[in-house]
């Protein structure tokens, strides 16, 4: 009777982890059919369309292939132009190709974009399926549907999950290898060193930060050899066996990395894989060095492709040390700021998570475990939050809270493995009462969010002043065109500026648009702008001598589309009203018809 009522439980189990997966794959798909394209879209779908299509590696290098070539998948069945046919084929443009590619070839953007996002949102399913694995093998079916409920309502994980883009791949990467990793540890078998070998070896196909992944085994191996350390025993002899399989996990993985780039850089010619070294190197730190080095790689296929993945490496620790311009609660700068991950986790993370994240650690120092494996479990989950975070905090890269997406799933499943001493208990308590309510209220601020899910804020952010907190790809990565749009046709405007961010074009959408910018100074009639430029240009702005949306701050937006676009319908009254000052010397060099152009 207890092993039949235990595959019922099985069973149930597993029916209600499917009908969680299926919401959020219903949740996902159509949060997909409603955003338009977004900015890393627009290089990363042609980039793994022509990985597969042409065996050519040229556009996108600085990013691993894996991720992209998936989205490229069904593209492949799709009646799609030559985009070769383009001058940015020749050119290595990645970002003119996806133009071409989407909005000038005669091809369907809506066709593509739905195609080549659909791998993503099964790959962010796939992530929820290991999740739950993981969960269940070590913490039972109880903890396992509480993480997977826990993820698949997590606002970044939906946001992100249908783009097509490297950040829940990444993610991917690391739970998969951390899994296969622990495997290992318990196994010590040649087919389990193949098998995380193996997975180590995705993870750095899929995004290049799982480079870090290197010493974050590193450090749980030292640990682990350290908890293995018998009586009248060196620390030597722990570690080294376990060094080994250390060592050679790292060889298989850059073996199957290997050998994943060769067929992606199989009919790129000598010339113009010098051509990509030359034109991605330039201004990169130690440039002539890597330069010479990756030049002796690229005569044959076999070298091509190591000398690929070592390129893609030196672009991704350039482009963290180089910086990007960055806001957050009204601080600017054109660098980094030191405080920006915390504080965007702060306001970006659900207050569920928070608050059972910082109980989880209560307990961890409250009810310390002699137990090793206890002990070795929570290393598991925590030294990739700890590396990730420093690596990050480090960085000069400030672009948006999707780059800690790979420390989610850790984040979540030491929540699961810290709540489990109450889900399991005999009777209903209040911390089981507790966790039950913060997770409902999780999930329906979440769903009342939808689809905005790139834009959410946890309830310390009004809604409506979400712009003021930060943009980019944390509020505004252009996937609200489409609404804009239809706002513009409910709305019945005849003629609309627009400052767009993002990977669509508004004409193509909207034939009542005309383009805008900033330094064009202050205008009448409707005006659209995207909130990544509404703030950046109060960087630009003074550091070019040029206006900057300052002067729009005198005005209430009529509209707020997806909390990412700003719409103002300013009439010659108000701006007579409230005249526009610039707090720096302006210039007019022009006055076409009613439209004031500023130096």
């Amino acid at each position: 009777m207890h092993l039949k009522n235990e595959k019922t439980r099985s069973r149930l189990s597993i029916v209600l982890a499917s009908l969680i997966l299926l919401i959020m794959f219903t949740t996902s798909l159509f949060a997909s059919m409603g955003d338009s394209g977004t900015v890393d879209e627009i290089a990363h779908i042609p980039s793994g369309y022509s990985y597969l299509k042409y065996r050519d590696f040229r556009l996108n290098p600085e990013h691993p292939p894996l991720a992209k070539a998936l989205s490229g998948i069904f593209l492949q069945f799709l009646p799609i132009n030559d985009i070769r046919n383009n001058w940015s084929w020749e050119g290595m443009n990645q970002w003119e190709a996806g133009w071409n590619m989407l909005y000038r070839s005669g091809n369907s953007p809506e066709q593509i974009l739905f195609w080549s996002r659909l791998p993503m949102v099964m790959l962010a399913l796939a992530l929820g399926v290991l999740i739950f694995i993981w969960c269940k093998k070590h913490w039972g079916r109880k903890v396992a549907l509480f993480v997977l409920l826990l993820y698949a309502f997590y606002p970044d994980i939906l946001g992100h999950s249908h783009l097509v883009t490297t950040d829940i791949a990444a993610a991917f990467g690391f739970v998969l290898t951390l899994y296969a990793f622990d495997l290992l540890i318990q196994k010590r078998t040649l087919k389990y060193l193949f098998i995380a070998g193996a997975c180590f070896g995705i993870a750095q196909l899929l995004k290049f930060s799982s480079f870090l992944l290197f010493g974050i085994l590193l450090i749980l191996i030292i640990y682990r050899a350290k908890i293995e350390q018998k009586d009248k025993q060196s620390y030597w002899q722990s570690f080294w066996p376990l060094f080994k399989s250390y060592i050679w996990l790292c060889l298989i993985s850059l073996a199957v990395v290997w050998l994943v780039y060769i067929p992606f850089v199989w009919n790129m010619n000598p010339q113009i894989t010098h051509e990509v070294i030359e034109k991605n190197l330039n201004g990169s730190p130690g440039a002539d060095f890597w330069k010479a080095a990756l030049h002796h790689l690229e005569n044959n296929v076999l070298t091509r492709a190591i000398g690929h993945y070592i390129l893609g490496v030196v672009m991704v620790f350039a482009r963290v040390a180089g910086g990007n311009a960055t806001y957050i609660l009204g601080e600017v700068s054109d660098k980094s700021i030191a405080w920006f991950f915390p504080v965007a986790w702060l306001i970006k993370t659900p207050i569920t998570v928070i608050l059972l994240f910082l109980w989880s650690l209560v307990n961890l120092a409250a009810f310390r475990s002699k137990h090793k494996e206890d002990s070795w479990s929570n290393w598991l989950l925590l030294t990739p939050i700890v590396v990730y975070w420093a690596f990050t905090l480090k960085g000069s890269l400030n672009i948006g809270i999707r780059h800690l997406i790979p420390t989610i799933p850790f984040v979540l499943l030491f929540i699961g493995k810290s709540m489990k001493r109450y889900l399991y208990g005999q009777k209903l308590t209040k911390q089981a009462v507790a966790i039950v309510l913060v997770v409902a209220f999780m999930v329906v601020e979440v769903v009342s969010y939808f689809p905005e899910y790139i834009a959410y804020f946890n309830v310390m952010v009004p809604r409506e002043k979400r712009y003021k907190y930060m943009v980019d790809s944390s509020l505004d990565w252009g996937q609200d065109l489409l609404r804009l749009k239809k706002y513009v046709e409910e709305n019945n405007i005849k003629s609309i500026k627009v400052d767009y961010f993002g990977g669509s074009v508004p004409p193509y959408y909207i034939s009542e648009s005309s383009e805008w910018h900033s330094s064009y100074g202050p205008t009448t009639g409707w005006l659209a702008v995207s909130a990544t430029y509404f703030q950046s240009s109060k960087l630009y702005g003074p550091m070019e001598k040029k206006w900057s949306y300052h002067w729009l701050e005198d005005h209430k937006p009529e509209a707020i589309i997806g909390g990412s676009i700003l719409v103002y319908n300013i009439s010659n009254e108000d701006l007579a009203s409230r005249p526009p000052v610039s707090p720096y010397p302006i210039e007019v060099i022009e006055e076409p018809g009613s439209i004031k152009v500023y130096k």
